[in-house]
């Protein structure tokens, strides 16, 4: 038993180690250039899938209502007679995966994340979907909520101002907690457990509690920078998921707590919902190295757009919208390394 201990722990600080020499070595690469808003028009949306999307991949009479704004409200959008229509809202909450570090600096269409989550909810829902992104670089789930809560706020006022509540907030946090886990009284899995439920209720005091926030995983594990790292990726792989299990397991409180109330109270209940880095259908396309910006940690462009489609596709489905078979499948062939 001495005998594995001292191996586990020899395992663990060689684990610290090379860790620790990656951080040294890592340089900073900067964030997406460009806005940091903007509108999915479903007209634009049309044209780009008119030709491969097939007609049943909308979202069913029910699912409309599902994410359909509380006051419905309007955007510019439509044919040439500048008609208006409901648009739905999206807002985005997070480090730098939500600023778009790894993005094509010279793109200069914003980061690419929020964008795509929001194409593709306005492909199945046949809305115009509006997309804000709040983010802070290198910010732990303290220090998001320190930092962006007055944000948050002040989004969530101007968009009921204009008649357009949030209608999903997509909280990306974790990285920056887990790569200095236990290096502190506030740097372990319960303190962040703590703290995230904390700030998706201070999220939902503002937003509103009927605005369904969504927490995707961070399978990080599967970055370049450390593959073939051995014992540095294996206990990544470990060390990530108990963090990232802490977001499961507060999604699925929050459904046990739903499912206990009468329907009709639910409304009046925080919506949670938890998205897997990886399940039986998704193929792992995230070691393919050409979805990974060059410091091999964050994605590029084509990497955020898949898994922006991944979220948005969970998204459609635990809130109740379909997507077809069809669709479903070319979703996967698109995140299939080739």
């Amino acid at each position: 038993m001495r005998a594995t201990a001292g191996a586990a722990g020899a395992l663990t600080a060689a684990a610290g180690a090379q860790g620790l020499y990656l951080q040294q070595q890592y340089r900073r690469l900067p964030e997406a250039r460009g806005p940091l808003s903007g509108v999915a028009l479903w007209r634009m949306q049309r044209r780009r899938s008119s030709s491969a999307a097939p007609a049943d991949a909308a979202a069913s009479s029910a699912s409309g209502e599902a994410l359909a704004p509380r006051r419905p409200g309007t955007v510019r959008g439509g044919g040439g007679g500048g008609d208006r229509r409901s648009c739905r809202t999206i807002l985005f909450i997070g480090d730098s995966l939500v600023t778009g570090v790894g993005c094509n600096p010279d793109g200069g269409d914003g980061p690419v994340l929020p964008r795509a989550v929001a194409e593709f909810v306005s492909r199945h829902t046949k809305t115009d979907v509006s997309w804000t992104a709040l983010g802070e670089t290198g910010g732990n789930i303290d220090t998001l909520h320190r930092k962006l809560l007055p944000r948050v706020a002040a989004e969530a006022g101007r968009r009921r101002a204009l008649g357009q509540p949030i209608d999903v907030v997509v909280v990306v946090c974790g990285l920056n907690d887990f790569k200095n886990a236990y290096q502190g009284a506030t740097k372990t899995a319960t303190h962040f457990r703590a703290a995230l439920s904390d700030f998706v209720a201070a999220i939902q005091s503002h937003a509103g509690v009927e605005c369904a926030v969504v927490l995707p995983a961070l399978p990080v594990h599967r970055a370049p920078v450390f593959g073939g790292v051995w014992p540095l990726q294996p206990f990544l792989e470990k060390l990530a998921g108990l963090w990232d299990e802490q977001k499961r397991s507060l999604a699925a409180e929050n459904a046990a707590a739903r499912a206990r109330v009468e329907s009709g109270v639910r409304a009046t209940l925080r919506r949670i919902f938890f998205v897997g880095g990886e399940d039986d259908e998704i193929p792992e396309w995230w070691a393919a190295r050409e979805y990974w910006a060059e410091d091999g940690i964050h994605p590029n462009d084509a990497g955020y757009r898949i898994w922006g489609e991944h979220i948005a596709e969970s998204i459609t489905r635990q809130l109740g919208l379909r997507i077809s078979t069809d669709e479903w499948q070319a979703l996967k062939r698109r995140a299939a390394p080739v």
